[in-house]
């Protein structure tokens, strides 16, 4: 009887242990959150007024490229350009949207060729982003961050 009663005891023992439950710091559940996280993405890419931030996100993208160049075009169209060869190329220029709606241009890369027939090109590309309506921020979990993005603006001159 003394061995059921140990035996009884030992399970008990053991089986207070099952009924407790572990308590989650909230430094745990943040640090998990933060893991599951994709910090290289946007839940919502920054936007101009004419696009639709319902859209899928692939639809968003190509909204805000489509208004960018229209207006870089629209730009450009007002200026007479004059160029001595037939150019077919790629400017490629990275801007920096800040989690406040502001765009700044981080870098404009152009080849030799575009940066000898249209020695202007950088200025006429800051005066086209100085003039862009108004730009809402990328969006991460509903709170707005800074979102650099690279948009390739094709020069094609015959």
């Amino acid at each position: 009887m003394q061995k059921v009663g140990v035996i009884l005891f030992c399970l008990l023992l053991v089986s207070c242990e099952l009924f407790t439950s572990k308590k989650e710091t909230k430094e745990d559940i943040i640090e998990r959150e933060r893991q599951s996280i994709n910090w290289n993405d946007v839940d919502q890419y920054p936007l101009f007024e004419t696009c639709d931030e319902t859209a899928p996100r692939n639809e968003q993208i190509a909204c805000f490229q489509e208004t960018f160049t229209a207006h870089f075009l629209a730009t450009l169209s007002n200026k007479h350009l004059v160029s001595h060869k037939n150019l077919n190329d790629t400017v490629n220029v990275q801007l920096l949207i800040g989690k406040e709606g502001h765009i700044t241009i981080l870098q404009i890369k152009k080849n030799k060729n575009i940066a000898k027939e249209i020695p202007e090109i950088d200025t006429l590309i800051a005066n086209s982003v100085e003039t862009l309506p108004r730009v809402y921020p990328a969006l991460k979990r509903n709170i707005p961050v800074n979102m650099k993005i690279q948009l390739p603006i094709i020069i094609k001159v015959e």
